[in-house]
């Protein structure tokens, strides 16, 4: 029961924070990098920092396929439900270059095998775009690290509503490979959503965004990968306010010649699905761990 007392608590008053209407984070320590990460312009984007992202995750699916992920707590993974439904096994944190095998790349990364899935009960394969959203729980608590911190996701407030500009990083197909070694950085604006209705034939709703970008784009292999805002939202009402990378969507599915619009879910649209799933998982795990005590307990005693 102690492991996960702290956690369900603080879900609990983030929930009863946000009916109050005050602002509250999903993970207190979250969105900050070691360094201040340059603005630069994964088709048509950059290599980026190498600290810049410490929230990026690469999951790692069957047939050494790959999709993005974002660390949103210390033991959770928040992706797409597409992702999620390809039974993916284990996760890597704090990786940058794949091909690395220098002792700091080495001792920067942590993979982690995966213990529960989720998507969303409404998710359907044959539903294109709608409900793609899925949290990963890890079989163990991530170390923090410089390398390893999670994003900020704000209960209560929309930081993405008012955003035009927005950052998606990946290790997906670019111009000029089927995947990238280096993880990439792009550059991308919100669309019009009648942009993507004539692109993609269908009618995106709230829980969408319409993004893209004159020659660039997240493509094949940056499914559930992070589309983010810098804001100065802090959530806690106390001090300095500080800069914060927020999560506010997640790539989902674009034209297959990667072309420069693409749908994403708007994460902020499923904050309740996240708290919720989050709570119950956690709760769920402590009366197991409770079960398996008890269950010690008695045949140590039966034995005697």
């Amino acid at each position: 029961m102690k492991i996960f007392t702290a956690e369900i608590a603080l879900l609990a008053c983030l929930v009863l924070g946000a009916r109050k209407g005050s602002s509250s984070l999903l993970t207190e320590d979250c969105g900050t990098t070691k360094h201040p990460s340059r603005v630069r312009r994964v088709v048509g984007g950059e290599d980026a920092d190498r600290f810049a992202n410490p929230w990026m995750v690469l999951v790692l699916g069957q047939e050494n396929k790959i999709c993005g992920g974002s660390l949103i707590t210390r033991l959770f993974v928040l992706t797409s439900a597409t992702c999620v439904t390809s039974s993916p096994k284990q996760v890597v944190l704090g990786e940058y270059d794949r091909n690395c095998t220098t002792a700091d790349c080495m001792s920067s990364r942590q993979v982690i095998d995966i213990s529960q899935r989720f998507s969303h009960d409404e998710f359907d394969m044959q539903s294109v775009g709608k409900y793609d959203i899925g949290l990963i729980r890890l079989a163990r608590k991530v170390l923090i690290s410089d390398y390893i911190r999670p994003i900020c996701l704000s209960v209560d407030l929309r930081v993405g509503r008012g955003a035009r500009s927005f950052t998606a990083t990946g290790w997906g197909r670019t111009h000029s490979s089927d995947t990238s070694n280096i993880l990439q950085k792009v550059t991308l604006r919100k669309l019009n959503r009648r942009s993507c209705t004539g692109m993609f034939w269908m009618k995106l709703d709230a829980s969408q965004l319409c993004v893209g970008g004159l020659n660039k784009d997240t493509c094949f292999g940056d499914s559930g990968g992070p589309l983010t805002v810098k804001s100065r939202t802090d959530g806690s009402g106390h001090g300095k306010r500080k800069s914060r990378t927020f999560l506010v969507g997640m790539a989902s599915f674009g034209s297959h010649s990667c072309s420069g619009v693409g749908v994403y879910t708007n994460v902020e649209h499923y904050m309740d699905w996240i708290v919720n799933t989050i709570h119950e998982s956690n709760m769920n795990s402590s009366q197991a761990s409770h079960v398996r005590k008890s269950t010690a307990v008695d045949f140590d005693f039966t034995t005697n």
